[in-house]
């Protein structure tokens, strides 16, 4: 049985009026931007033109691959498209939707939420593992993304092992088997195996939960190779190809996405004192911690769900990633207004660049990182 490596101990963070200044000015000037433009912080026209695409994209390639129209070759990359049209949703509705964001209706989030089921994930894990990870950022034994049982080192307090001396080489390969290993691995896992997760100890899942992960396990499989190797005559070693297949690209892109905003070279990796105090506010917290990328690129944030917008996206959760472009100018003001850091690199190849670097220096067993930035000392 795998062992948790989550921490027993209660995080909480700590202010001081000077820093909290900072995010008071931050909120005032966010609200007067809503307010005064008469915009509603959730989704809008080119959110639900997304919603509209997501669905007609899905069932359209499902539809074709169903159809027997298909080559081989056709087939294999029907289901790659078929991929990328998972990872859009879970970028563009998905996630939006989870975190509230999508309507001021609770039923509504509630409902589309559930599209990460039916693209093969658990949306009840989801918001719970996410919601660790979105309040404590970079912090080890807490933020579940950094938690991987030994396969990587992302933080310097991860123990080393032999293997990670290589991590900056193996590890892109196994980013590509991510999506194929949350579909498959990853729920149950959580589910069966942990019972914590991050600050949220000795969890008992609700009975419905765990049925509705096997009945949005069976609606995915069913759909993805099932079906199609009842109905197609294709052999079924070839259909499971495909299907096992449309998960490499679009997981690389997905864990690539996310992983470039926290582990970096430049990112801190605070710890809390004894009594589990952070010395930081959330907001400076996330700026220590997050970098943007390609902020600029209206097509990349497009179809990313403005993910790449990600530093605004932490301290705004419950604001559709349809504003972030908007109110990362206010953001990135009022930083300089205060004399704080905004972290950003214009060209993914830079991010990318940056987390390349960090997994290098953590692949040596006395890799030294900065603990707290500039704004964790102010008085």
């Amino acid at each position: 049985m795998l062992k948790s490596m989550t921490s027993s101990k209660r995080v909480r963070f700590k202010s001081t009026t000077t820093k909290d200044n900072f995010i008071k000015d931050l909120r005032r000037r966010v609200d007067h931007y809503f307010t005064s433009n008469n915009i509603s912080p959730y989704a809008n026209t080119e959110m639900y033109l997304k919603t509209a695409l997501s669905i007609i994209f899905w069932a359209g390639t499902f539809g074709l691959i169903m159809s027997g129209l298909l080559s081989a070759t056709g087939l294999f990359f029907a289901y790659i498209f078929w991929g990328f049209v998972n990872i859009f949703i879970a970028f563009n509705i998905m996630h939006d939707a989870t975190h509230d964001a999508y309507s001021a209706n609770q039923k509504v989030n509630n409902f589309w939420s559930y599209s990460m089921d039916f693209i093969g994930g658990n949306q009840y894990l989801f918001r719970r593992m996410h919601g660790a990870h979105h309040g404590y950022v970079n912090i080890h034994g807490i933020d579940v993304t950094l938690e991987t049982h030994g396969q990587f080192r992302f933080s310097p307090d991860e123990p080393w092992l032999p293997k990670h001396k290589y991590q900056h080489f193996y590890t892109f390969g196994l980013y590509a088997m991510a999506m194929i290993h949350w579909v498959t691995v990853k729920d149950f896992k959580w589910f069966f195996v942990e019972s914590n997760i991050g600050n949220q100890k000795n969890i008992k899942h609700p009975t419905k939960e765990y049925v509705i992960l096997f009945i949005g396990k069976l609606f995915y499989y069913g759909t993805g190779f099932i079906l199609p190797m009842l109905f197609l005559e294709f052999s079924n070693w070839y259909i499971f190809l495909c299907w096992f297949a449309m998960h490499i690209l679009p997981g690389l892109t997905f864990a690539l996405m996310f992983q470039v905003t926290h582990v970096y070279e430049g990112t801190t990796y605070p710890l809390p004192d004894d009594d589990g105090n952070i010395d930081n506010n959330y907001a400076l917290h996330v700026l220590e911690t997050t970098a943007d990328f390609c902020r600029h690129s209206k097509l990349g944030t497009w179809l990313m769900g403005a993910i790449n917008i990600h530093v605004i996206h932490h301290i705004y959760p419950k604001v559709c990633h349809v504003h972030y472009a908007a109110i990362t100018e206010i953001l990135k003001q009022t930083c300089d207004d205060h004399g704080i850091l905004y972290q950003e690199n214009e060209k993914f190849m830079v991010a990318l660049k940056k987390h390349y670097q960090i997994l290098k220096h953590l692949s040596k067993p006395d890799a030294e990182v900065a603990r707290v930035g500039k704004s964790a000392t102010m008085a």
